[in-house]
C-alpha cells in the first residue's frame, strides 16, 4: 500500500520518540501503525486540488492550530500542548491547548506552564559553547582533552576528538547514550555533578572523529562539562546568566527548582496514565534537562531570527548563528544531517524549503523547535503525553502555508548491474539491531526493507534515490566503495554496510539454520568471539544469553556501583548482566538468594521472558494468540505465547496440526535457536 505523507510523519514522530529508548525500527513501525491517529492521517492525505497559498498571518495560524487540536483523533492522544509561532519580529501565536493536569482540569498556560523540552536542550548547550568560542576561550579545532582535566575518554582511533566534532555529532563514540539517567526512583534531594558522572564513564571512541554522523548525547554532556571547566562555574549558572537572562527567559532553567515544580505540566504515557516526575543523573543534563514555556521559547526564536539579539541584547554573533542554521555535516548535498546544534530529519515533510529542527523527548514529553530561515519563521511545539504530534503538526503546517512547488523529480535509468554496489545490509550506527536491507531490481530501482516495510526507491543522482513519497535514500562512499546510508528510519544517524557473514566451518551450506546464522553473525557473535566454529547445537548459559542480548541491542554498558547479583562479580559478562537488570530485562526478584547462577543453561522459557520484558513495552499490531502445547511454567506463559504468536522462534519449535505450538519451553536454548529467534527480531520481513 502506498504510504501517505502524513502517515509517514506519524511514523517519524514515533521514531523521534525512540531516540533515547531501546526500540527497534520494526517495533517502531508497528507502534506507528497501531497508533490511533494513523487512520486520521491517512484519511486526510488524499490528493487535493491545487489551491492558493495561505499567507502566514496571526489570524490564519491561530485558526489553523485551533482546528488541528480540535480534531477528535488528535484530542485522543494529547493531554496538553503549547504551540508558539513567530515570524520576523512578531509573535503570531503563543497558545496552550488541553490540560497541564488532566485530573485537576488545569489548562496549559503558554506563559506559566513548564514543559521538559528534552534534547531541544542541546541547542542551548551548543550556544553556550559558541559564546565561549567567540570570546577565544574555546578553540573549535582543539583536541577536547585540552578542556577535560581529570576526565579521560578512551580513544582507540589515534585521531583527536575536537570541539567541532562534539557540535556536529561526529565524535566517533561507540555508545552515546550511557552516561546519564532519568528515573523517578533516583534520589531527588541529591546533586549529581556532571564531573562525577564523567569520571565513571565507559565511553570509547571507535570511529575516526569527524567522519561519521550519529546522534550523540555523550557530545552534549561533554560540551556542558567543557563550559564548566573553562568558566569555573556550574553549567546551569553560566546558562542562566549568559543565555536565559539575556533573552528574558525567566521561567527557563536546566534545573527545575522546588518553587517551580507546581508550574511543570504533569506528564502521561500513551495510555493516559500519569507518570512520576523524572529525576536526572547528573542533576544537570546538558543533553536534555531543560524546562521552558511557550513564551520563553518565543523570545529565543525571535532572537535567532533577528541575527542573535533581542531588544538590543545580544546572545550570539551573526556568524555563530549562521553556523547553527547552516548544514555542517551532510551525507549528500541534498540531504543534510547536522549543524552546530540543530539536526535534519523527516526531510520530505518540509516540501523542499530550507529548514533546521531540533526534537527532544523525556518520558511523557515530546518537543520540537523548527526554523525556516529563508521565511524568517520559527515554530515551537511541546506536549505532555509524548504523543509525537509535532511532526504531524509541522507536516500539516507546511502543506497549509508553504506547499511543495518543486517540479517532479527526473529519474535516472541505471541497469541492475550498475546498482549492484548498493546492495547489502546496513547496520544503524546508533541502534545496531536496526538493519536496513537493500536489493537492486531489473527495472533500475532499489527495494529497501526496513521498519516501513518494503519501499521502492529510484535514482535521481549517482548517490541519491527517492521513494514515491519523496523519502530520501542517500549513500556515502569511502575509498570508492559504498559504506554508509541515510534513510528515514536510520533517522538521526547513518547506517554502515555490514561485513560478510562469518564463515563457520561447522555450519554447512545446507544447514537448517544457515540463513539465520549468516544474517546474525555480522551483528553479534553467538559463539566464542573470533572463533571459526560455532557449535550450533551447543546450549547457551544464562550469562552468555545476557551478553548476546546486550551486544545485539547495542545500548552500551553503564558504570554500576556493584554487581546486580552476588555471584557474578568478576564474571566476564558481569557488565552485560548488570545492564540487562538496569534495562529491566532481567528481574532480580525472580532469583533465589540473590544468585544468578551465570553458568546455568538457560531454558527456552526463561529466554522468552527476558525478550518479552524488553518487547512488551512497545505497541504491536494485535494478533490472535496461538494455543500453546507442551509444558510451560505459569510465570513464563505470557512471554512464551507472545513469542509464539509473533513468530519469534526457529525450526526447532513444533507446530501441531491443530495450530498449537510447542515452544519446548523447558529445554535448554541452543545457539542455533538463538540465531533464529533474534534473526526474526532483526529481519521481521523474512
Amino acid at each position: 500500500m502506498k504510504k501517505s505523507k502524513k502517515a509517514l510523519s506519524l511514523l517519524c514522530a514515533l521514531m523521534m520518540l525512540s531516540a533515547s529508548l531501546p526500540l527497534s525500527a520494526a517495533n517502531a513501525a508497528e507502534a506507528a501503525q497501531a497508533h490511533q491517529p494513523i487512520q486520521y492521517a491517512i484519511a486526510q492525505a488524499k490528493p487535493a486540488a491545487k489551491k492558493a497559498v495561505v499567507p502566514l498571518t496571526k489570524a490564519n495560524v491561530e485558526q489553523f492550530t485551533k482546528e488541528f487540536f480540535a480534531n477528535p483523533e488528535i484530542k485522543k492522544i494529547v493531554a496538553g500542548a503549547v504551540v508558539t509561532v513567530v515570524k520576523g519580529n512578531e509573535v503570531l501565536l503563543e497558545e496552550g491547548y488541553g490540560y497541564a493536569d488532566k485530573e485537576k482540569k488545569q489548562p496549559v498556560d503558554s506563559e506559566e506552564t513548564l514543559f521538559y523540552i528534552g534534547s531541544v536542550t542541546k541547542v542551548f548547550t551548543a550556544t553556550a559553547v559558541l559564546q565561549l568560542v567567540e570570546q577565544g576561550k574555546i578553540d573549535l579545532n582543539a583536541d577536547i582533552t585540552k578542556y577535560l582535566g581529570d576526565v579521560k575518554i578512551k580513544n582507540e582511533t589515534g585521531s583527536p576528538v575536537t570541539v567541532k566534532d562534539l557540535l556536529t555529532h561526529t565524535s566517533g563514540v561507540e555508545h552515546a547514550d550511557t552516561g546519564f539517567a532519568f528515573d523517578a526512583g533516583l534520589d531527588s534531594s541529591r546533586y549529581y555533578s556532571i564531573k562525577d558522572e564523567l569520571l565513571k564513564n565507559t565511553f570509547r571512541i571507535v570511529n575516526k572523529p569527524g567522519t561519521v554522523y550519529s546522534y550523540d548525547n555523550f557530545a552534549s554532556q561533554l560540551q556542558g562539562y567543557i563550559v564548566e571547566q573553562v568558566t569555573g562555574q556550574k553549567f546551569e549558572d553560566y546558562a542562566k546568566k549568559h543565555i536565559f537572562d539575556v533573552l528574558d527567559m525567566e521561567n527557563t532553567s536546566y534545573v527545575l527548582e522546588k518553587d517551580e515544580a507546581d508550574q511543570l505540566a504533569s506528564s502521561y504515557d500513551s495510555k493516559g496514565n500519569k507518570l512520576k516526575p523524572a529525576v536526572f543523573k547528573p542533576t544537570v543534563l546538558p543533553e536534555g534537562s531543560m524546562s521552558s514555556t511557550g513564551e520563553d521559547m518565543a523570545n529565543y526564536m525571535l532572537a535567532v531570527l533577528n541575527g542573535g539579539s533581542l531588544e538590543g541584547k545580544r546572545f550570539l554573533s551573526q556568524d555563530s548563528l549562521s553556523k547553527m542554521l547552516t548544514p555542517q555535516v551532510s551525507i549528500h548535498p541534498n540531504v543534510p544531517n547536522m549543524t552546530y546544534g540543530f539536526e535534519f530529519y523527516t526531510h520530505h515533510l518540509f516540501n523542499g524549503h530550507n529548514f533546521v529542527v531540533k526534537g527532544g523527548n523525556l518520558p511523557g514529553f515530546a518537543s520540537q523547535v523548527t526554523f525556516l530561515p529563508d521565511k524568517k519563521v520559527g515554530v515551537f511545539i511541546s506536549d505532555n503525553q509524548g504523543s509525537g504530534i509535532r511532526d504531524v503538526y509541522m507536516s500539516a503546517f507546511m502543506d497549509h502555508f508553504y506547499p511543495d512547488e518543486r517540479p517532479a523529480p527526473t529519474y535516472l535509468k541505471p541497469t541492475q548491474q550498475q546498482l549492484a554496489k548498493f546492495e547489502g545490509r546496513y547496520k544503524n550506527l546508533r541502534m545496531g539491531f536496526d538493519v536496513t536491507e537493500i536489493k537492486a531490481n531489473s527495472d533500475g530501482s532499489l527495494t529497501v526493507k526496513d521498519g516501513l516495510g518494503s519501499t521502492i526507491y529510484r535514482q535521481v543522482d549517482p548517490l541519491l534515490f527517492l521513494s514515491e513519497d519523496g523519502l530520501p535514500l542517500a549513500f556515502k562512499e569511502e575509498n570508492g566503495k559504498v559504506k554508509y546510508i541515510y534513510t528515514l528510519l536510520t533517522f538521526v544517524t547513518w547506517a554502515e554496510k555490514l561485513d560478510a557473514p562469518v564463515a563457520y566451518t561447522d555450519v554447512a551450506g545446507d544447514h537448517t539454520y544457515r540463513k539465520y546464522i549468516d544474517g546474525l553473525s555480522p551483528l553479534v557473535a553467538i559463539g566464542d568471539e573470533g572463533s571459526h566454529t560455532l557449535q550450533p547445537a551447543k546450549e547457551m548459559t544464562r550469562a552468555e544469553f545476557a551478553h548476546v542480548l546486550m551486544e545485539l541491542f547495542d545500548m552500551g554498558y553503564r558504570s554500576h556501583d556493584k554487581p546486580a547479583f552476588k555471584d557474578v562479580g568478576g564474571h566476564k559478562y558481569v557488565d552485560a548482566i548488570n545492564e540487562a537488570v538496569h534495562l529491566k530485562i532481567i528481574d532480580t526478584k525472580t532469583f533465589k538468594d540473590g544468585k544468578f547462577e551465570p553458568e546455568r543453561i538457560i531454558e527456552r522459557q526463561e529466554a522468552a521472558l527476558w525478550l518479552y520484558s524488553f518487547l512488551k513495552e512497545y505497541p504491536t499490531i494485535p494478533k490472535p494468540p496461538v494455543k500453546l502445547a507442551g509444558t510451560t511454567d505459569e510465570w513464563a506463559k505470557e512471554a512464551v505465547q507472545y513469542l509464539a504468536t509473533f513468530g519469534f522462534y526457529g525450526p526447532e519449535v513444533i507446530k501441531n496440526q491443530d495450530g498449537s505450538i510447542d515452544f519446548l519451553s523447558k529445554k535448554g536454548l541452543k545457539r542455533q535457536e538463538v540465531a533464529a529467534i533474534l534473526y526474526r527480531l532483526v529481519y521481521p520481513h523474512h
